[in-house]
């Protein structure tokens, strides 16, 4: 194999478990020089990489970053480019969900969700973008979510974040494709990841390994935006185009989870 990911360097953050997780392996067995795995949890970060150095000896770069912190992302950024002198690809991936009713949102929420989804990911493409233009090649992924392209009931905090990383990585396209810097932003439904914490994940969930086969098809392709899977696809197009369609869905959905919430305590 190899193709786009072969010889790349890639940084990537959320890198000891999930989706993140996923992606190192996959870098590296399409044929990367070198992944540099970000992540807060110091004993799942070592566990996980020393599983890849065994597989992939010279090539796995643990850096225990807490993504909220800028000077830290900056550490890690800076690390990936010193290795080879070059940056090839930057996976913003840590974050938090939050589906939570109203009544149980604090600003304290609000806060921790804006810096983790939201700040964390700006502070990982904003210090890869000096070094990437001025190398003149560079792609940056960014984790968005379908909850940040279409309204879903008791996720306002988790949209507001996710909705303002898919409008930052498009825009950042526009602007800065004529200097050889691509930008995509994934936006998956339910993904079986540890988002879910200790809950069961949905029943409509996909594998890692399907989800980041097909971001990584779509980057291949230069796509901006990502989203998966196709479950997740149709309701965008609902949104977009059978409006009447659309709002009876979320309605529908709204009521299912104020109940589940009531007799539960959970949304599903």
């Amino acid at each position: 194999m190899g193709g786009y990911f072969e010889n790349k360097v890639a940084a990537v953050t959320g890198a000891a478990s999930g989706i993140g997780l996923e992606i190192s392996e996959q870098v590296l067995s399409r044929g990367g020089r070198a992944v540099f795995m970000a992540d807060v949890k110091e004993e799942n970060l070592t566990r996980e990489s020393e599983r890849l150095k065994e597989k992939y000896p010279g090539k796995v770069f643990p850096v225990l970053t807490d993504v909220t912190k800028l000077e830290q992302v900056q550490k890690l950024i800076g690390s990936a480019k010193d290795l080879e002198g070059r940056l090839d690809l930057v996976f913003n991936n840590a974050g938090t969900g939050v589906t939570l009713p109203t009544e149980q949102i604090t600003f304290e929420i609000w806060r921790f969700a804006v810096d983790l989804n939201l700040m964390g990911i700006v502070y990982g493409t904003y210090s890869a973008i000096p070094i990437m233009r001025e190398q003149g090649f560079g792609h940056i992924v960014n984790a968005g979510s379908i909850t940040g392209r279409v309204p879903v009931p008791y996720q306002a905090v988790y949209a507001a974040t996710k909705s303002a990383v898919i409008s930052m990585t498009e825009s950042l396209q526009y602007e800065l494709e004529t200097e050889g810097l691509q930008f995509s932003v994934y936006c998956p439904a339910n993904v079986r990841t540890p988002i879910f914490g200790t809950l069961t994940p949905p029943a409509d969930s996909i594998g890692v390994d399907e989800a980041v086969d097909y971001i990584f098809g779509e980057m291949e392709k230069k796509s901006v935006l990502i989203i998966l899977p196709e479950s997740a696809r149709q309701f965008d197009i609902a949104y977009r185009e059978h409006k009447e369609m659309f709002e009876k869905l979320v309605r529908d959905l709204a009521a299912e989870r104020r109940e589940n919430y009531r007799t539960k305590g959970t949304y599903y």
